[in-house]
C-alpha cells in the first residue's frame, strides 16, 4: 500500500503469483488431480469427520503419486471400517480389505509379503486404525510389524477415545479428559492415567520413519505421507483425528479443533 495522495486516498499494488507457484508451495492442489481422487461420496461417517478428511488426504497424497493401481488398504475394525463399509457403499477407490482390532498389522505383513512374492514391491500399502487398533488391543502387532522392517506404512487415527462404541477412556486419552468410563464432575477427575506417547515409542525401534499431524495442517500432512511413503521400511503417521460427537464441537468446527490441539501443546506437529 502506498501512502496517500493529495486527496487522501490510498492506493493498493497487488501482485500476481502464477499458478505453477501456489501449486508447489500448497501441496493441496494435489487433491485437484484425477489420479488422487481416491475417496468418493458413500462413507457413512459424520458430518465434519476428522477420520474421514484424514483417509481422503491420505489416498490423494499417495495416489497422485503412485496411482490408484499401486496402492492398497487394510484396515482394522473402528469407526473407519463401519462408515467406510457399509453396503452396498463403499467411498474407496482402491483396494481395501478388513480385519479385527487386533490384528490389521499382522494381516499387511501376510499381503506385503505376498506382493514382493509376485514381483511388485512398489505398491503401498497402508494400515489404518484408531485407539484400539494402534494404542491398545492392537498394540502389539503394530510392533512387531515396526520391528519387521517391511514395507509397510501406517495411519493412526488418534481421536483420544473408543469412537466406534461410544466414546470410552483409552490409552490415548488425555489426563483429565472427559470420557465415557472416566467421566470428569465432582466425584471424578477425568482420565486419571496419563496418555500413552505413541510417537516416542515407535521411535524406539530401529529404522522407522514417524511423524505426527493433522488434516489441519495440510502442507505437513502431505509432506508427511509422501515422506511415509518414500521411506524404505515400516513408517507411522500418527494423526490428530477430531470426533465431532465425542470432543462436542459443532461438525464445521473439526480443523479449528485440531488447530487447538496444536497451538495448545497437546499434540504437537
Amino acid at each position: 500500500m502506498y501512502p496517500a495522495d493529495a486527496g487522501g486516498c490510498f492506493h493498493f499494488v497487488f501482485a500476481f503469483i502464477p499458478p505453477i507457484c501456489f501449486s508447489v508451495t500448497f501441496r493441496g492442489d494435489m487433491m485437484l488431480a484425477d489420479r488422487a481422487l481416491l475417496y468418493s461420496g458413500g462413507a457413512g461417517s459424520c458430518m465434519g469427520c476428522g477420520e474421514g478428511t484424514a483417509l481422503r488426504l491420505m489416498l490423494a497424497a499417495t495416489g497422485f503419486v503412485y496411482g490408484k493401481d499401486k496402492m492398497g488398504i487394510v484396515a482394522a475394525t473402528g469407526c473407519n471400517s463401519v462408515f467406510g463399509s457399509t453396503y452396498p457403499f463403499n467411498p474407496f477407490g482402491v483396494p481395501w480389505t478388513n480385519s479385527l482390532f487386533e490384528n490389521a498389522a499382522a494381516d499387511a505383513m501376510g499381503i506385503r509379503l505376498r506382493w514382493d512374492q509376485e514381483g511388485h514391491p512398489e505398491r503401498r500399502l497402508w494400515v489404518i486404525g484408531g485407539d484400539g487398533a494402534m494404542y491398545d488391543i492392537g498394540f502389539q502387532s503394530l510392533s512387531r510389524l515396526l520391528m519387521s522392517g517391511m514395507d509397510i506404512k501406517v495411519l493412526v487415527l488418534d481421536s483420544q477415545v473408543y469412537s466406534n462404541t461410544g466414546g470410552q477412556s483409552s490409552t490415548a486419552t488425555f489426563t483429565g479428559q472427559n470420557a465415557k468410563m472416566a467421566a470428569f464432575g465432582a466425584g471424578n477427575p477425568g482420565k486419571r492415567e496419563r496418555r500413552k506417547e505413541l510417537a516416542q515409542i515407535a521411535l524406539m525401534h530401529p529404522n522407522v520413519y514417524v511423524a505426527q499431524t493433522t488434516p489441519a495442517h495440510v502442507n505437513h500432512f502431505y509432506k508427511a505421507v509422501m515422506e511415509a511413503n518414500a521411506f524404505p521400511g515400516p513408517a507411522v503417521v500418527i494423526c490428530y483425528a477430531a470426533c465431532v460427537p465425542e470432543h462436542g464441537f459443532a461438525d464445521d468446527h473439526a480443523s479449528a479443533q485440531a488447530k487447538l490441539a496444536v497451538e495448545s501443546r497437546i499434540f504437537p506437529l
